[in-house]
């Protein structure tokens, strides 16, 4: 089972992590983690906050650009 609604122990930050995001859409997930460090002595696996976000509503689109490999013909 899981644990009910809004009583992790990122719960009490979710509006740091809205204000961080919003600030700048492009900031990792280990940049996050050691934000929440620096500013609240709370430590986290970087992947509690990966999903703090995604209940959030918060998504991340990977870049469309891909490097040709070794191996592509042209």
């Amino acid at each position: 089972m899981d644990r009910p609604a809004g009583t992790g122990k990122l719960a009490a930050h979710v509006d740091f992590f809205r204000e961080l995001v919003t600030q700048d859409p492009d900031i990792t997930l280990f940049e996050l983690r050691d934000a929440l460090a620096d500013a609240e002595g709370v430590t986290v696996h970087h992947s509690a906050i990966a999903g703090l976000l995604k209940r959030l509503g918060f998504t991340h689109k990977k870049s469309r650009w891909w490097a040709p490999s070794g191996g592509a013909q042209r």
